[in-house]
């Protein structure tokens, strides 16, 4: 209810009907913190380290279909970016395509029309940020009607039927399940509830292991971060629309670093080689990337790298935390070793590759 309307309220003998409100973000402050929501989210946390929920669109959803990013054809969560004709392009769309140091002294351009985006005249789509902050959606699970703004956070902490783990989770037990009756049901009979001391020790010891094995990972990154020939190339993938193969490898990207040709490849493995598993929700499966040399004719001798994949500034998902320490690539050993960046349920995974594409930072140091 406006100012207005309230002070009319206030001065009228009859009685008014209560309208309810919908609450709302500024287009800044909604992007924002879906940002810090996604950024600070725990990798090992397969609730929370998820893509963003699309939800069911009440009413006409050709209303929105405007503004769809022309690069990537999803709806975006944050800001809004366009060329002078109005197409639409995502935040992290428009650091790739207009941002990117490595475009040198060229000029983005619009990927439908052509016409030059210039770096230091950003032209936001204000409109269309808050229409798709503000258009009421269905949460799939539920089907609560709220703001798309807030879908994300009420998939995690409101919605009565979302995934939970065992509270038991801290000391190994791997449970996990639709919170409710189930959840309730679990913790109950969950084994880990009535253990001693003792029985824990092995269990926790190998749990400190794994963090301790964690936080040595994390310190070599930050000592790579300090070395002097370092490059950082930013890369994509698109939302693969005829879907992402499973237990194959597949090129996503070629860049240029070190005056080579590289391929960044992925492979999204399932367990046991299942194409597709009947219990989809609680299917853990890893998504792992590989570096590879594309142009190992010209590549004199041999080529040390140190590298690491972290996600990128817009990307939904964190990825964990990983090492290629000393790979030296030469014309005989073009590929680098298949690394683990993402572990999550099958509907996830795929999620993430099919509907949403992701965001990465490959930093390389050449040692």
């Amino acid at each position: 209810m406006s100012i207005e309307n309230e002070q009319t309220a206030e001065n009228s003998d009859e009685p008014s009907e209560m309208i309810p409100s919908i609450p709302t973000l500024s287009p800044s402050v909604i992007s924002q913190r879906n940002i810090t929501i996604s950024y600070y989210c725990n990798t090992d946390d397969e609730m929370s380290n998820v893509p963003n929920p699309s939800g069911h669109i009440e009413g006409d959803p050709s209303e929105i279909e405007a503004f769809r990013c022309i690069v990537c054809k999803t709806l975006p969560y944050t800001t809004l970016y366009q060329c002078q004709y109005q197409h639409i392009i995502c935040a992290g769309c428009y650091q790739m395509r207009v941002l990117d140091k490595m475009l040198g002294a060229q000029l983005g351009t619009c990927p439908q029309c052509s016409v030059r985006i210039y770096r230091h005249e950003p032209f936001r789509n204000l409109q269309g940020e808050r229409r798709l902050a503000e258009v009421l959606v269905a949460c799939e699970a539920c089907g609560f009607s709220l703001q798309r703004a807030f879908l994300r956070i009420h998939c995690q902490t409101d919605c009565p039927l979302r995934l939970v783990a065992c509270k038991y989770r801290r000391i190994g037990c791997k449970w996990k399940g639709v919170l409710g009756e189930a959840a309730a049901e679990h913790e109950q009979e969950c084994e880990y509830r009535s253990k001693r001391g003792v029985q824990l020790l092995e269990e926790l010891q190998q749990l400190q292991a794994e963090r301790d094995s964690k936080q040595c990972l994390l310190s070599k990154i930050m000592k790579l971060l300090q070395l002097p020939n370092i490059t950082v190339r930013l890369l994509q993938l698109l939302p693969q629309v005829e879907g992402f193969p499973r237990n194959t490898i597949k090129i996503c990207s070629f860049f240029e670093a070190f005056s080579q040709s590289w391929s960044f490849q992925l492979k999204w493995q399932t367990p046991d080689d299942v194409e597709e598993p009947a219990d989809q929700a609680n299917c853990t499966c890893g998504l792992l990337f590989q570096l590879c040399l594309e142009s190992p004719d010209t590549c004199r001798g041999a080529l040390g790298l140190t590298y690491t994949l972290a996600s990128g500034t817009y990307s939904e998902v964190r990825f964990l935390p990983n090492l290629c320490e000393k790979c030296d690539f030469t014309r005989d050993n073009v590929c680098g070793p298949l690394t683990l960046i993402y572990k999550n349920s099958w509907l996830n995974c795929a999620k993430l590759l099919n509907d949403r594409g992701f965001y990465a930072r490959l930093l390389m140091a050449r040692i």
